[in-house]
């Protein structure tokens, strides 16, 4: 789930004015409700770009340590001298990873696995626990999974020793009911 303080220092660092810094509410958030968060999103969405808001939330994301790492960072040190298209091609052997489908221009798309858990009428649900605290019905922008996508991000640059940038959020099942799944491109910095 995004941290809104994090957000804060991410919105600092990557050069949002401080009167628009100062406009979000960053009080400490007991319990992880996702309401406040997506409040917080929707006025992000409202002050700042999209390449902002992308930049913002890629550096989030959760589960950032652990056997995904290690794996990650394995599968780089024994791939190191391949091409990114050999990476790619090779990464979804790795557990929980996904298919990335390289799009030929020095990016790349994962589609998430879709499973459905009654959390969305769709076909496909979202994997972040605290969004499965909602009751029906909701909506939440696409915005929101950059958490997520910070979450691959991450674990991408340790597979394929390169530095990555969300390039787009091109489809999650919090703003088609779950008819779609979570779907990231990313590019090569």
């Amino acid at each position: 789930m995004p941290s809104v303080k994090k957000m804060r220092e991410s919105m600092r660092k990557i050069g949002i004015p401080e009167d628009i810094v100062s406009r979000f509410d960053y009080a400490d958030q007991k319990g992880n409700r996702p309401e406040l968060k997506i409040e917080f999103i929707g006025l992000m969405e409202k002050l700042l770009t999209e390449e902002q808001c992308l930049a913002i939330m890629e550096r989030e994301g959760c589960c950032k340590g652990g056997r995904r790492e290690s794996d990650c960072k394995a599968f780089g040190a024994e791939h190191k001298d391949k091409s990114l298209a050999e990476k790619l091609a090779l990464l979804s052997d790795v557990q929980n990873m996904m298919a990335p489908r390289s799009n030929g221009d020095g990016s790349f798309t994962i589609t998430m696995r879709g499973h459905q858990n009654g959390v969305h009428t769709g076909k496909t649900t979202c994997s972040c626990g605290a969004i499965k605290k909602l009751k029906q019905p909701f909506t939440v922008s696409k915005t929101y999974c950059g958490c997520c996508a910070g979450h691959f991000l991450y674990h991408y640059q340790n597979a394929l020793g390169e530095k990555l940038r969300l390039k787009e959020i091109n489809s999650s099942p919090l703003d088609t009911d779950g008819e779609q799944p979570c779907s990231f491109t990313f590019e090569v910095v």
